[in-house]
Parts: C-alpha cells; sequence; structure tokens
C-alpha cells in the first residue's frame, strides 16, 4: 500500500500527460483535415478569403475540444515553375498550371501544467495543404463530361488612357458547363517576361512605350487550347500646354468732377493661351491701400482732385505681372 500510494501520483501524472498527447495528435489531425478543406474552397475561390477561412473553420468547429485556441487562415499562390503569384491573378489555373497552398494554424494549449510552461503556455500546431486552382465551382453531382470540344478564342480591346489598354475575352467560348474555359493566359507583346494569366472577367495592362503592338489570347479546356490575336496601338498623352506669364494693363474712365469724381476701372491684360493659361486671379492696389479682386472695379470714389496711384496685379498657371498708373 505504501509503495501504490508513493507511485500513484507518478502514474496519475503519466495518463494526464498521455491524455494530453492524445488530445494533441487529434487537434493536429483535425488542422490538417482543415488545410485541406480550406484549399478545397481555396481551387474554384482563390481570391475569396472569407469563403477559403470559413471551410478551414467548418472543420476545426466540428470537432472542437477543451485546449484549442482560434485557427489562422493564409494562402499564397505559385505558378507551375514554382514562383509566388499574386493570387488575384492566379484565377483559372488548370489551364495555367496555377497552385495555392492554405496554411492553418492554432494554439494548442495543454491541461497539464507542467507540459504547458515545458512549452511555454501554448503550442503551436501548422498544417498546409495544396490544390490546383481551377477558378470553378464544383458540383454535388452530375455526369462524366465525355469528350470536349476545343475552345474558341475571341476578344476585344480598347485604350483606355495613353499607354493602357483593357482587353475582354468576355466573347471566348464555352464559358459556362462541363467544358468550360478554365485557363486565360494572355500574351501582351514580344516580350515573353510580360506574359501572364488571366480571368474571364478582363484584364488591364501598361506598355512602357507607344508603338503598335500584337497581343494574343490563348484559351484552355478539356478539350485542347484556342488563340485569337490583335493588334493595339497606344501613344503617349500630349504634354500639357506651356503657359506663360499674362501682360498687367487697364484702362480707367471718370463721371463727375471735383471731389465728385468716380473712377471705373477696366482690365485691358493679355495673355497667350487664353483658353488653357487664362488668367484666374485680379487683385487691384488703390490710394490709400484699398485693395479689390474684381476683374473691372467700378464707381470708385476719392474724394479729392490729387492724382492717384492704382496698381493691378494679374496672375495665372505660370506667374504674374503687375502695373501702376496714375489716375
Amino acid at each position: 500500500m505504501v509503495e501504490f500510494a508513493l507511485i500513484l501520483p507518478v502514474l496519475l501524472l503519466m495518463f494526464v500527460i498521455a491524455l494530453d498527447f492524445g488530445r494533441l495528435f487529434f487537434s493536429y489531425i483535425e488542422i490538417n483535415n482543415a488545410a485541406r478543406e480550406g484549399a478545397a474552397a481555396a481551387a474554384y475561390q482563390p481570391r475569396n478569403d472569407a469563403v477559403i477561412t470559413a471551410n478551414a473553420r467548418q472543420e476545426t468547429n466540428a470537432q472542437a475540444q477543451r485546449g484549442e485556441n482560434s485557427i489562422v487562415v493564409t494562402k499564397a499562390c505559385f505558378t507551375s515553375g514554382g514562383a509566388t503569384l499574386d493570387c488575384t491573378l492566379a484565377s483559372s489555373g488548370s489551364g495555367g498550371g496555377n497552385r495555392i497552398t492554405v496554411s492553418v494554424n492554432e494554439p494548442f494549449t495543454f491541461l497539464t501544467p507542467l507540459m504547458s510552461n515545458f512549452f511555454g503556455g501554448n503550442l503551436q500546431m501548422t498544417a498546409s495543404a495544396t490544390s490546383s486552382i481551377t477558378d470553378y465551382l464544383p458540383s454535388g453531382g452530375g455526369t462524366n463530361p465525355g469528350t470536349c470540344a476545343a475552345p474558341v478564342a475571341s476578344f476585344n480591346i480598347v485604350v483606355t488612357s495613353g499607354l493602357t489598354v483593357f482587353a475582354n475575352p468576355a466573347a471566348s467560348t464555352p464559358n459556362s458547363g462541363t467544358c468550360a474555359i478554365s485557363g486565360y493566359n494572355w500574351k501582351w507583346d514580344t516580350d515573353p517576361t510580360h506574359d501572364a494569366p488571366g480571368s474571364a472577367t478582363g484584364n488591364p495592362h501598361t506598355y512602357p512605350a507607344a508603338g503598335t503592338y500584337s497581343v494574343t489570347l490563348t484559351v484552355t479546356n478539356q478539350g485542347g487550347e484556342s488563340t485569337a490575336i490583335h493588334s493595339i496601338t497606344v501613344s503617349v498623352a500630349p504634354p500639357p500646354p506651356t503657359c506663360a506669364k499674362p501682360t498687367a494693363d487697364f484702362t480707367f474712365t471718370t463721371t463727375g468732377s471735383g471731389s465728385n469724381t468716380y473712377y471705373t476701372y477696366k482690365d485691358t491684360s493679355t495673355v497667350a493661351d487664353s483658353v488653357n493659361c487664362p488668367i484666374t486671379d485680379w487683385l487691384w492696389t488703390f490710394d490709400g491701400g484699398l485693395q479689390s479682386n474684381s476683374p473691372n472695379p467700378a464707381a470708385f470714389q476719392y474724394g479729392n482732385n490729387s492724382n492717384h496711384p492704382v496698381t493691378l496685379k494679374v496672375t495665372n498657371a505660370a506667374g504674374s505681372s503687375s502695373v501702376t498708373k496714375n489716375s
């Protein structure tokens, strides 16, 4: 009895540790399944983080147990050659061979204080799964597709601004059903480094310089591939007009006499390009410090017969000029 009493705490500790590691193994299987579920969803919706995360969490939530914590789901996309690829450009990857990897991380908390302290509180578990990107939602039923005919490539392309164009492949067929196009791949010019996968909704492209370029679209499905070619001419937008400063000038007229003389001023300033570089600001400075921003100040009275210096400053996009006259 004495020996049993001495060994019992050790046996209980070993039992609880074994139980903890059993729970750990179960949770690790769980996040592996979660990663696979996330990758399965990512295969047809690589840009939809909410759907990918929801599918992964559905797996962990269904078999949750004590010690498990919230999972963190991340994704990364790659070309067939293994180069990192922006997931927004990875759609329809079954034709181009693009892949997406979904990773799930979950902190696991041990029930045994000894094990918890040994691992610093939580043990970080990570699992990953990879799938090919098809960008099409799988259905729950249906029959085998049988023999698919090769697709037909078709697109239109327009210049949207300057060196930037937009190509729309929506006219390519078939775009629905089991034989739908699964890959859209663009050659924007003769430089192979500019080749890029695309999507059924269209793609923009900006050229480095003005010129005429040949644009090639290759579409792929289970039956083969098809190519369409168009040419597009782009040019650099014309430079903004070169502005010149205006030349300030004005005239004035008077009515009345003596101290009842009223002065009317009229701007007669000139500018080289009044359409693209018009005068935008007038500043009149009168004898005594009074000012006005009106182009043509009227009925201005000084109250004496002296000469009155008046300065007009006019401004446009190129700068300002001034003129002073006595009135």
